[in-house]
């Protein structure tokens, strides 16, 4: 008896280490379709296929602070961030809050635009990089941070060719827009999947079919805490 117990602990356990194994390795495309990017105007959609989330902005929706305009947006990827463009420079900047605890004194990761053929412009984008990069309007950028070199997304901006010639142009009528994505992130999206396994909160996913998935590893974990407190207690 006592074997048959301790063989169905070790089945317990070997089952919950590859139920997350096997989740983890479950393809981005297979774990949702992601957020749809509902952006200012159309652009080609398979330059944001890969994001889970994203924020977007135009010169209009940024606040004038001075000669330069800064927008705040929050929870993107796992970071909040400022977003400035210098009029006086015609440079765009990007970075992450940096906090000491719950504080943020203002410090900020920058990020650095590298462009699709590899150009690294550091952590400063100007318009005129943005013209000479443009394809048709769109110009692409791959954000690391500059701290860690760590993947801090994309930045897309594109305008209307046939209306502004250049971004500079398209900036002045607040027709230059920005849109700043992420993609899929395995150490928040892995978490995130398991816990609403677990907890029945799985997205456009049926409570059945959510419950179906969650009965095994439930009943694996209750066991692996009865063995342990049976093994603990001998005179149960």
């Amino acid at each position: 008896m006592a074997s048959s117990e301790q063989a169905g602990f070790v089945f317990a356990v070997a089952f919950i280490v590859l139920f997350a194994g096997f989740t983890a390795m479950i393809p981005v495309d297979l774990q949702g379709a992601g957020a749809t990017v509902e952006i200012l105007v159309p652009v080609d959609p398979s330059l944001i296929s890969d994001w889970t989330d994203y924020e977007n902005f135009t010169k209009s929706t940024m606040t004038p602070i001075g000669s330069n305009y800064v927008i705040y947006y929050d929870d993107l990827g796992g970071f909040n961030w400022r977003a400035t463009f210098a009029t006086a420079v015609e440079t765009f900047e990007v970075g992450a809050k940096v906090y000491w605890g719950p504080l943020w004194l203002g410090a900020l990761d920058y990020v650095r635009f590298i462009s699709d053929d590899g150009t690294n412009y550091d952590t400063s984008l100007t318009l005129t990089d943005i013209e000479n990069d443009g394809v048709d309007g769109i110009a692409k950028y791959n954000l690391v941070f500059s701290s860690s070199g760590n993947d801090a997304g994309d930045l897309i901006l594109y305008w209307n060719v046939t209306t502004y010639a250049t971004p500079a142009l398209a900036w002045a009528a607040s027709a230059l827009y920005v849109v700043h994505g992420v993609g899929f992130s395995p150490n928040t999206d892995i978490i995130s999947l398991l816990i609403g396994i677990l907890f029945l909160q799985l997205p456009d996913v049926p409570f059945e079919i959510n419950l179906l998935l969650a009965v095994f590893p439930w009943a694996s974990v209750v066991y692996i805490i009865w063995f342990i407190v049976k093994e603990s207690l001998p005179f149960i």
